[in-house]
């Protein structure tokens, strides 16, 4: 009983997680904020909180430099990630944005075949049709920021993607918080400098909004992508990523339910064969888990 308990925990893990991450576009709608300082002020307050638990753990023996480049990597690509992504929000709707984003199993499985794990099979290059189908049905006939914003969003997807196989082959060495602390600081650093050499504005905001900065990094960080990263030390990266086939549902139901944001039947329709696509590319990662 104690083994199979220890073998549910991952997917409830990867459960709450999902609920959580979720709640994200949300809390960057509600914020009155640039883009890059509202991804600044997630990552960097959840560092904060992350970073003093990290210098706890003591440096393991036969310490693999790789490990660290990893977590490092895994990093950049957070930071890319919701530099790109929260970009999207300003210019499309958060069902759309959270769709687009949520591609990153197909960028998975396409990333995992550049880096030499084989051809893509039947399915995987049946689902990659599925979703590029679907993103032509949801962006067809719109012009001007929807394109763009479609475009951020799945720059935010392969990202994401990134994120995945980097943080897997980080935590293969490295102790839980002390690739946490790497990744989200490298995220928090990555960030703020964008910030700085931008000039973007990151002060002088009203309490609505620093409310949900903190909501961001309590909820969609600390517990989301904490708990993302946690599964992946027991879960295939692939099957991780299908955790976002769930994202865009409940954050476009959040979207209407809490700001009254429409879901036009393109987007419903283009959405399910993304969705279809992206179950098909994961169904072997699935049965393998």
């Amino acid at each position: 009983m104690g083994a199979h308990l220890r073998g549910v925990w991952p997917f409830v893990v990867l459960g709450i997680a999902l609920l959580a991450v979720s709640n994200g576009a949300i809390f960057a709608r509600i914020a009155e904020a640039p883009p890059l300082a509202i991804a600044a002020w997630r990552v960097g307050l959840a560092a904060l909180v992350v970073l003093p638990l990290a210098a706890t753990v003591r440096r393991p023996v036969g310490f693999d430099r790789r490990a660290l480049a990893c977590a490092a990597g895994t990093g950049a690509m957070l930071a890319l990630h919701f530099a790109t992504w929260i970009a999207s929000l300003e210019h499309t709707t958060i069902a759309r944005s959270v769709l687009f984003v949520s591609t990153s199993p197909i960028w998975v499985a396409v990333l995992q075949f550049l880096g030499g794990r084989g051809l893509p099979s039947r399915q995987t290059l049946a689902a990659l049709a599925l979703a590029v189908a679907g993103s032509v049905v949801v962006s067809g006939g719109e012009a001007g920021g929807l394109w763009l914003g479609d475009a951020l969003a799945l720059a935010g997807g392969l990202a994401m993607a990134g994120y995945f196989l980097f943080s897997r082959a980080a935590q293969s060495q490295l102790a839980f918080r002390s690739y946490l602390g790497i990744a989200y600081g490298v995220a928090a650093v990555v960030l703020w400098a964008a910030v700085l050499l931008t000039g973007t504005q990151a002060i002088g905001f009203d309490a609505r909004t620093w409310w949900a900065f903190a909501g961001m990094a309590a909820v969609s960080q600390l517990i989301g992508h904490s708990g993302y990263n946690w599964s992946l030390r027991h879960l295939d990266p692939l099957f991780v990523a299908v955790a976002s086939v769930g994202e865009p549902v409940l954050a476009a139901m959040l979207g209407w339910w809490l700001l009254g944001e429409s879901v036009d039947d393109r987007t419903v329709g283009g959405g399910l064969l993304i969705l279809a696509g992206i179950a098909l590319a994961t169904l072997k990662a699935r049965r393998r888990s």
